[in-house]
């Protein structure tokens, strides 16, 4: 099943999928990730950031939410 992030920007025409490269942590900022969106059950586009670039929450099966920022690229994930 191809699942797309809930976006309120049109994503890039590519074939790339949408990648995290950081997660915010309440303590120490952000910090690199390995994490993929599809690890998530929901991934939503939040806008991009003047600063940070394009920001995502992840929502995760348990409820559990965490904010991304990376590349929207397709929107694909």
């Amino acid at each position: 099943m191809e699942r797309r992030v809930i976006f309120i920007e049109q994503p890039q025409e590519n074939d790339k999928p949408v990648e995290f490269t950081h997660y915010l942590s309440g303590a120490d900022g952000w910090g690199r990730t390995k994490t993929k969106p599809s690890e998530y059950e929901k991934v939503v586009y939040l806008g991009k950031c003047e600063v940070d670039g394009d920001v995502f929450a992840g929502y995760y099966f348990n409820g559990r939410i965490t904010i991304f920022k990376g590349h929207l690229n397709s929107g694909r994930y």
